[in-house]
């Protein structure tokens, strides 16, 4: 920028900085920006010059934004708008969020397991959950707190090695004439939810399975079976034990909830949110016995709760067994004296009125299963232990039969109609 002309001198002005000077360079008030003035006098301030110089450099920062974006609008196009489900899907409703399975990590840590000298136990997560490839969910160790997320099954091992499953790491433990403990919070798994604790006989399993992990079990999930001993099959509202040879899928059953032959023990009442005795909006604690009698046969499986606080406590016992004609106890007393392997899942559906529909006199926990509802990450297994069972358990105990529903009232008989007397 130049200034005009200047005049013809004149009488010096009497302060220095009004003098007028020889052309020279400037630096104005915006950095980096130069002006030059060939100044003589006050015809063109300088703050007029500097103020242009501004304003120009503004338009020409402007410009220059403009061409920016114009160039980053070629090559980084503006993706389409989320339709709205997806927006209305990411609204208050985060856990949703969770949907999109992560990567399995098949060695998520270890849990500590108490008695007998087994110590530190590794858990090993299964990446198939069912014979037609239904990708499983990731099962968590959180401060020795086995933390299944919904589709999850993990097995208690020796060693866990990631990338291969190995039938000779699973850790079979001897329960015949033992007793397993463990603690469980369910809050939250309500109907159509399945959080269980069970044994199979899958170390001595040598077939890899559909699962490609050597799991086993009665309803050949993975495509092979093989004896089961389900502990604990349950949810915030009922709860099943139940015994399985590998040929049997209903077996013989005890507990709360649901249809088929099982002995109902408690009640509602006793058992659920708010209960009497396990209130299951808290933590309690399973003891499941497996005494023995005549030396070396297994008399029964009797599985006690107890709860920290509670004045009464809850039993299932499933004392007789039989399938096809064949003595399921005894043959279950092999198996149990072999050792069978520990596996905690949690699962969901929407036909699981076996488990939490009407029972057998008439309490209904579930009108209807949701499994839409099942939180992803909610229940906790912790505390496993292992002891011998010392206590004595009368034969009359352990002979329970199934309950079975009671036989339809016998109709009143129709009265006879009185004859007409005779005119």
């Amino acid at each position: 920028l130049r200034s005009a002309p200047p005049p013809s001198p004149g009488p010096r002005p009497p302060h220095g900085r009004d003098r007028p000077r020889a052309m020279h360079h400037e630096t104005s008030e915006d950095e980096g920006v130069i002006a030059t003035f060939e100044s003589a006098d006050e015809s063109v301030p300088r703050r007029d010059v500097r103020k242009r110089a501004k304003v120009l450099m503004g338009v020409l920062c402007s410009a220059g934004v403009l061409l920016l974006l114009a160039a980053a609008a070629e090559i980084w196009p503006t993706p389409p708008p989320a339709p709205a489900s997806a927006l209305a899907e990411s609204g208050s409703r985060l856990p949703q969020l969770q949907a999109v399975p992560a990567p399995i990590s098949q060695c998520p840590g270890s849990s500590f397991v108490g008695g007998a000298g087994l110590g530190d136990k590794h858990l090993v997560n299964t990446k198939i959950q069912t014979k037609d490839g239904q990708p499983a969910a990731q099962v968590d160790v959180l401060e020795g707190a086995v933390v299944p997320h919904l589709g999850g099954r993990t097995y208690f091992a020796d060693w866990c090695k990631s990338g291969a499953y190995d039938n000779d790491a699973y850790m079979s433990v001897p329960l015949l004439g033992k007793t397993l403990q463990f603690s469980v919070h369910l809050a939250g798994t309500g109907c159509g939810c399945n959080v269980a604790l069970y044994l199979t006989s899958m170390k001595q399993n040598t077939e890899p399975t559909a699962c490609q992990d050597y799991y086993c079990d009665a309803n050949s999930v993975c495509g092979t079976r093989c004896d089961e001993i389900d502990i604990m099959e349950a949810n915030s509202k009922v709860w099943r034990s139940t015994l399985h040879l590998a040929e049997d899928n209903t077996g013989g059953a005890a507990g709360f909830g649901g249809t088929g032959p099982h002995t109902q023990t408690w009640t509602s009442e006793e058992y659920g949110p708010g209960g009497r005795c396990i209130d299951t909006e808290k933590p309690f604690e399973v003891h499941a016995h497996f005494p023995m009698h005549n030396g070396s046969l297994l008399q029964g499986m009797m599985v006690d709760l107890a709860q920290e606080g509670s004045s009464c406590g809850l039993t299932a016992t499933v004392g007789m067994y039989t399938f096809a004609g064949r003595d399921g106890l005894a043959e279950l007393s092999q198996s149990l004296a072999a050792g069978m392997v520990p596996i905690i899942s949690y699962w969901s559906s929407k036909d699981l009125l076996w488990l939490d529909g009407k029972d057998v006199n008439g309490d209904t926990p579930c009108e209807v299963d949701e499994p839409q509802s099942c939180p992803t990450v909610a229940p906790r297994i912790w505390g496993l232990q292992v002891r011998d069972f010392k206590g004595f358990i009368h034969p009359s105990t352990m002979h329970v039969r199934p309950t079975t529903p009671p036989p339809p009232p016998t109709p009143a008989p129709t009265p006879a109609p009185t004859p007409a007397p005779t005119p």
